[in-house]
């Protein structure tokens, strides 16, 4: 009897059902030419190995691995098992590959085999979610995944129609409730799909029309007398709609209410951290987010637009987070450095953030000195971004920010044996990667929580390095295990050049095992911008931070020391997106009156190349008695293009 089961099993998939050390103990143990077996296979699928070194291992058929006996003593799965389910494929030479598909649909597996298999209560239970609303995106690959943002857990079928090898991120036994409802969902996804979301239940309650109309006037307001002309009352109103949006489960639209409050407090106190491109971006995406819960049509889930039960601030307790790398953002007057760990326990990803004002450019500190700032008791933004740290407290904000405070806490080096990481974070290929890229709708739509695209992928090559001196970036084009590629870009500026060459120099010349990063799609190709390239260097794998790595010793000259200017946004819609900057600052009622050439000169720009649209707009807004609406539908469109950048 073939064991399919065992066959589907990956290096990857064993280390969850054991640990990574196991696994490659178990494989440098097969590579010694004196060790053999004597194997005994039964009808049943039963498979017996009598290894020379002393231990008998039995695999029991119509079991799973974890049922496995050994004799060695070893109260969890040991290492001798791992060794015989190893042994045994390479065995299995008779087996069609062709077997095994390359993608499958968890929902074919059938309700009784289930019901066999679950806990007592967990049939029950799942149903219970599933009556209570769930929203989930769905993959059907070669390991097809659930992914579910109600409830906020990821599973991942491992071994085709077999859920007792589904490995979630709940500490659950398998088949765990999730697991169960992952089946029941994929019965939804239309046969011809292999992505999709899927929405069920009653996730999106009934919103009093008063409490968008609430929003919409205080947007009114914004628009004809600008943030200048705000007062104080403006801004308490802002908050108390907030507090109402909250109420009626408008998680999204009331953090962007908060923010634009934020955003007034720091205008009015001259703070450098107020920025007017943020201010514009916050004020298009709350309109696009009102319009399309008004309009209730939108093919994006409801849920993703408004947000949802979950998605509220929280209380850490223990937890152990592992730093997959740091990224950062420059504004006109700051800067802030962001690092990104995912939470072993939930499977969540955080980012820790520190933002540093920089009235003048002759202030500005390059990036590895600003990585330098305190994080965590007795440990820097860096460490963390190249460690894990263990917490006994802190928060957690409902877009994912972490905030440590006074908790408890302890910094640690890490081996980045990443293949530990969970899904979605851990992606098994740039397929995957791609897939749920695909699905994602463009960020005005999406759940505004930190780091929502970006993933963890294992590399397999570089099949080319080099530094781009027409658009100053270090690229690289990257190969993962199953040979599909993804181009990496990072920006080379003056302030990060120590990051940008260790880079340049570790894809050329280390053999390659992970990059971490911010994905995208950019003319049918999938494109990253690193966070952490993880390459293997004197047998033991080094990490590169791009971003805050400190200058080496020796400057890779091929680099010129040229800067081009971080564009933030599609450059045609640049000078449009500069005049609403005004137009929110200053008031549409004020245009007569300032009589600003600009507008026209941006409008000729746009027709120019091709975007009648935003010309039109551009022109209504500035000579139109309704240029107050016209205004509107042009913030709603420059947040958009920049959203597809």
């Amino acid at each position: 009897m073939t064991r399919a089961d065992l066959l589907a099993l990956t290096d990857d998939d064993l280390a969850a059902l054991a640990n990574r050390g196991l696994v490659k103990r178990a494989r440098r143990e097969l590579e010694n030419a004196e060790l053999q077996a004597d194997w005994r296979e039964a009808d049943d699928g039963t498979i017996e190995a009598r290894w020379s070194d002393g231990p008998t291992v039995v695999l029991p058929g119509q079991a799973t691995v974890r049922e496995a006996r050994c004799d060695c003593g070893a109260f969890e799965l040991c290492r001798h098992v791992l060794r015989t389910v190893l042994a045994w494929q390479t065995r299995a030479t008779d087996f069609d590959e062709a077997d095994l598909p390359a993608a499958w649909d968890p929902g074919t597996m059938l309700d009784d085999t289930l019901r066999a298999h679950c806990a007592k209560g967990v049939w029950e239970r799942a149903a219970a979610l599933l009556e209570q609303g769930v929203l989930a995106e769905l993959l059907r690959t070669a390991k097809p995944s659930a992914r579910f943002h109600a409830p906020g857990h990821t599973v991942r079928y491992t071994v085709p129609g077999d859920a007792r090898y589904a490995v979630c991120s709940c500490a659950d036994p398998a088949p765990c409730v999730h697991a169960v409802l992952g089946v029941h969902v994929f019965r939804k996804l239309a046969p011809d799909l292999n992505a999709g979301l899927i929405s069920l239940g009653p996730l999106d309650a009934d919103i009093p029309p008063t409490v968008l109309a609430a929003a919409d006037a205080c947007l009114d307001d914004l628009l004809t007398d600008g943030l200048a002309a705000g007062s104080g009352s403006w801004r308490d109103r802002l908050r108390r709609v907030a507090a109402e949006c909250a109420g009626s489960g408008l998680r999204w639209p009331a953090q962007l209410l908060e923010e634009l409050a934020l955003d007034f407090d720091r205008y009015q106190a001259g703070d450098a951290s107020f920025d007017p491109a943020d201010f514009v971006r916050r004020t298009g995406e709350l309109l696009l987010r009102v319009e399309a819960i008004r309009a209730g049509r939108a093919p994006v889930p409801q849920a993703f637009i408004r947000g949802l039960r979950t998605d509220r601030d929280s209380d850490l307790g223990s937890s152990r987070l592992v730093g997959l790398g740091a990224g950062v953002r420059q504004e006109r007057k700051s800067t802030t450095l962001s690092v990104v760990l995912q939470d072993l326990g939930s499977g969540n990803l955080l980012t820790l953030e520190r933002t540093f004002a920089e009235e003048e450019p002759a202030a500005r500190k390059p990036f590895h000195v600003l990585s330098q700032a305190s994080a965590a008791r007795d440990a820097s933004l860096q460490q963390v971004a190249r460690g894990q740290i263990v917490l006994q407290g802190g928060k957690r904000t409902a877009a994912g920010r972490l905030s440590i405070g006074r908790a408890r806490s302890a910094v640690n080096l890490q081996s980045f044996e990443w293949n530990r990481l969970t899904a979605p974070v851990l992606a098994e290929d740039f397929g995957e990667v791609g897939a749920r890229l695909q699905l994602l709708p463009p960020a005005p739509f999406r759940p505004r929580r930190a780091a929502v695209d970006f993933h963890v992928c294992p590399l397999a090559a570089v099949r080319e390095a080099h530094f781009d001196p027409a658009r100053n970036l270090v690229v690289a084009e990257l190969a993962d295990l199953g040979g599909a590629t993804a181009w990496l870009e990072h920006p080379w500026s003056e302030r990060g050049r120590g990051g940008a060459e260790a880079l340049l120099r570790s894809l050329r010349d280390d053999p390659p095992r992970f990059i971490s990063g911010w994905f995208s799609r950019r003319h049918g190709d999938l494109l990253v911008q690193p966070a952490a390239f993880v390459a293997e260097r004197d047998g033991a794998r080094q990490p590169v931070l791009p971003w805050i790595e400190p200058p080496g010793a020796v400057s890779d000259r091929e680099v010129e020391a040229s800067i081009t200017p971080l564009q933030t946004r599609r450059a045609w819609y640049a000078a449009a997106a500069h005049l609403l900057e005004h137009l929110l600052l200053s008031g549409s009622r004020r245009l007569d009156s300032t009589g600003w050439p600009g507008w026209r000169q941006v409008a000729l720009e746009l027709e120019s190349s091709g975007l009648h649209r935003g010309a039109a707009l551009v022109r209504t807004t500035c000579s139109s008695p309704t240029r107050a609406e016209a205004a509107r539908q042009l913030l709603k469109l420059v947040v958009l293009a920049e959203s597809f950048e």
